[in-house]
């Protein structure tokens, strides 16, 4: 796939950063060593691109584990720039794509795991990928202001569609397919949830409204302040109505341009009812684990997906029948054991920005407080960005670097009560310039008033 000069897969590591982040290529905070990131639409993979995936990491990063992201994909670390090459056309052998998975353009489009997959849920990959393929024609799309994120979310809106650039939450009308539309949402140094543009869309009418937001995006992002440069920032610039005025006038203009098709909506014909929950700490997965997710995806009676949070769901008819299936495997034995629900970003372990060893921190929660209850959602940043989803989480911490006793040490600010994405409500500021130990201790408190409170 090409997008004038940036083509994939690459015949050399391309020395220009803004081609490398559209090819899903960022520098560490290791000298002379990469993270590739690859779009996994929708988190799902078949049996052979995991067993590829599997191969890749043995030949290429054989001290590294393959990492989830917290928006179903999948990254490999401590490449080194002759590796590059090399690495991206095994990728697009398997028919996948790092193109747009990092830089200013459209991003990964998310789906919920169950969709298509799980009893009553409708399918919205054919929708993910008549979007994907749209927008990826479209004139611009690879040099937009900033990134541009589209979520596709079932009715438990477990997509998170209130912090992205636009999030779709599938439900049904009169037996028709539609949705509810959130828009203009972000996270980052200052979070904003979105805001409702329609209560009722028709399945037909999503290409030509995410052609609107795109429009409007390029047209009025500021491509001066990045800082400023969400499809938010353009919302909080002229106000709500403004902004809703500005869509619905281009969603207008888009609607008249042509017949839209309307992608397939179709609930499955025979759900998997079942469902087990995989969970891969600070998102690490071996290439053992990585093969045996592709036999289970190569079943008739399983189904795996990633989901945003550094699990993978499998799917099955019967409990003790999927049970069995995910059993055969000691790769996963440690994942399919309950866990508290802690996802950290990479911080200071890869990324150059941050500012904290985050793995560290959600190691110590995992270890010390192991009671905390599965829907009780920690998400632990590495810096003020909140890739971690610190600001939306039930309790969030954002790294910092603190003075004490004439030393430079490692701290957090502490969020709690945040929607994570699923409701249009940040989280609220608890407690600043926690040391570690004291993080567990606000946590541990936390805790115990919410179990008190439900008493």
């Amino acid at each position: 796939m090409t997008d004038n000069n940036v083509s994939f897969p690459c015949q050399q590591a391309p020395d220009d950063p803004h081609v490398a982040r559209l090819l899903g290529l960022y520098s560490q905070r290791q000298e002379g060593q990469w993270m590739q990131r690859l779009k996994i639409l929708g988190g799902h993979l078949t049996a052979q691109q995991w067993r590829g995936l599997a191969e890749i990491v043995r030949q290429f990063t054989p001290d590294c584990p393959l990492h989830l992201t917290t928006r179903q994909d999948i990254e490999l670390h401590t490449l080194t720039v002759d590796r590059i090459p090399g690495v991206q056309h095994r990728i697009a052998e398997m028919g996948l794509t790092c193109l747009g998975a990092c830089g200013d353009t459209l991003r990964n489009i998310t789906v919920c795991p169950c969709a298509g997959v799980q009893t009553g849920r409708v399918d919205l990959i054919p929708l993910a990928w008549a979007i994907r393929k749209h927008l990826e024609a479209t004139d611009g799309i690879f040099d937009l202001p900033r990134k541009f994120k589209i979520a596709l979310a079932c009715g438990d809106d477990c997509g998170q569609p209130w912090i992205n650039d636009m999030g779709f939450v599938a439900r049904q009308r009169d037996r028709q397919w539609g949705f509810r539309v959130m828009v203009a949402g972000s996270l980052g140094a200052k979070p904003g949830v979105g805001m409702l543009f329609a209560d009722w869309l028709p399945a037909g009418e999503v290409l030509p409204l995410v052609t609107a937001a795109v429009r409007v995006f390029a047209a009025h992002g500021d491509r001066d302040n990045r800082r400023r440069a969400r499809l938010r920032h353009v919302r909080e610039r002229v106000g709500d109505e403004a902004f809703t005025t500005m869509l619905q006038a281009a969603f207008d203009e888009a609607l008249a341009e042509q017949s839209w098709p309307a992608p397939p909506m179709e609930e499955p014909t025979a759900g998997l009812a079942e469902r087990l929950t995989l969970t891969f700490p600070n998102g690490d997965i071996t290439p053992e684990a990585a093969e045996a997710l592709g036999r289970l995806a190569g079943r008739d009676d399983t189904a795996v997906r990633i989901a945003n949070d550094h699990r993978v769901i499998v799917f099955g008819r019967e409990p003790a029948q999927l049970a069995d299936a995910v059993a055969e495997f000691d790769a996963l034995s440690a994942a399919a054991k309950p866990q508290p629900n802690v996802v950290a970003c990479p911080g200071q372990r890869w990324c150059s920005h941050g500012l904290v060893h985050t793995n560290t921190m959600a190691d110590r929660i995992r270890a010390e407080l192991p009671d905390l209850a599965p829907s009780t959602f920690v998400r632990v940043s590495g810096c003020p960005n909140g890739c971690g989803h610190s600001a939306v989480a039930d309790i969030g911490l954002s790294g910092v670097l603190v003075q004490r006793d004439g030393d430079k040490k490692e701290a957090y600010n502490l969020v709690a009560g945040g929607g994570m994405g699923r409701r249009a409500k940040l989280a609220q500021p608890v407690a600043q310039k926690l040391l570690p130990d004291e993080v567990l201790q606000q946590i541990r408190q936390l805790h115990l008033n919410a179990l008190q409170e439900t008493r």
